[in-house]
């Protein structure tokens, strides 16, 4: 009796260590400002920030929005690449001034800084880049040149890449601004890392043991995608509690509002709960809104921010010409893989 009294308070012990694990993994990582569990970055960069008296949207983000002075992006050395991939995981989303890149150049810059992703068409809202099918054209104008008319693509808080299996997932955004509106159409950023250090401890562990489950048939922006290129995709799980790829730092991972959510009592509950976490994670202490200048080059992570695309006057009257690529990082296993 005394050893299956045993055995039963070692499995209890085990238990309650394994729930513990993740708490003790984080009080060993430095989750205060500005880095919140973030490694420092080997270099210290200004901030993109226009001063609250000027910005439209102003948020109060201490990490997002470095600026980086790497020189034309056409002439980029191997620093420089270490350079941007080491910003980009430490500060999430930077800026980098004052380029004009072709189509062929951007598609060449985000070869350079991983594995080129490339959707399939239908999920690129049909209207592709002629000859550049890494190149996603955000923009109120076909092609053609003809007006699109009034267009909503991205115009919600989201990841790119949460339908994507781990490590797949681990994608960098690369998006170039060569006309931009008047006023208006800023792209929003939240940290992820910075929601994650300050998440209060009921909200932490009802959090441990629940996942979003992400489907292409659910993102909002390929809603006119073929089954074809659906059934390219099986659907990723993720949990909510995350750690980088490359510095195990702790963040949240929420996808988009339109992931089913499991682990708690049911799924009307999950998704209760992953909509308090977004009002958490958006809110104004860990929001970046980039305001565009022409010539504008910005990198995120998607897996430690969310972004959305900010309303602007889509008359037709001024056009808001932008190209997006996207890129997969190697994580740190890859990167100590001599095979890979």
């Amino acid at each position: 009796m005394q050893l299956k009294h045993l055995s039963t308070t070692l499995a209890f012990l085990a238990g309650v260590c394994g729930d513990l694990s993740s708490y003790a993994q984080e009080a060993e990582v430095d989750m205060s400002a500005p880095w919140f569990g973030a490694t420092p970055t080997k270099k210290q960069y200004e901030m993109n920030r226009r001063g609250w008296d000027t910005c439209e949207r102003c948020g109060g983000s201490e990490r997002l929005g470095a600026v980086l002075n790497v020189g034309n992006l056409t002439e980029l050395t191997a620093e420089g690449i270490d350079e941007i991939i080491d910003a980009v995981r430490g500060h999430g989303m930077i800026v980098i001034k004052a380029q004009n890149l072709t189509r062929a150049q951007q598609v060449e810059l985000t070869a350079k800084l991983g594995e080129t992703v490339v959707l399939p068409s239908s999920f690129e809202g049909k209207d592709p880049e002629p000859n550049q099918p890494a190149i996603q054209r955000i923009t109120n104008f076909w092609a053609n040149d003809t007006w699109k008319g009034p267009t909503t693509f991205g115009g919600y808080w989201h990841q790119d890449g949460q339908f994507w299996l781990a490590p797949k997932h681990n994608i960098l955004s690369i998006l170039h601004a060569q006309k931009v509106p008047p006023e208006g159409g800023e792209t929003g950023f939240a940290d992820l890392r910075a929601a994650r250090a300050s998440l209060s401890k009921p909200l932490l562990e009802r959090s441990e043991s629940v996942s979003i489950h992400a489907s292409v048939r659910k993102i909002k922006d390929f809603n006119n995608g073929k089954e074809e290129d659906y059934a390219k995709f099986p659907d990723a799980v993720h949990g909510l509690l995350a750690e980088h790829s490359l510095d195990g730092g702790p963040m949240l991972y929420l996808g988009s509002p339109h992931m089913t959510v499991h682990g708690l009592d049911s799924q009307e509950v999950g998704r209760t709960h992953l909509e308090m976490l977004f009002r958490h994670s958006t809110s104004p202490s860990y929001t970046y809104f980039h305001s565009w200048d022409v010539g504008d080059v910005i990198i995120w992570d998607n897996t430690q921010t969310l972004h959305h695309a900010m309303p602007y006057n889509n008359d037709g009257s001024h056009k808001r010409e932008f190209y997006r690529t996207q890129t997969r990082f190697m994580t740190a296993s890859e990167q100590g893989n001599d095979e890979l």
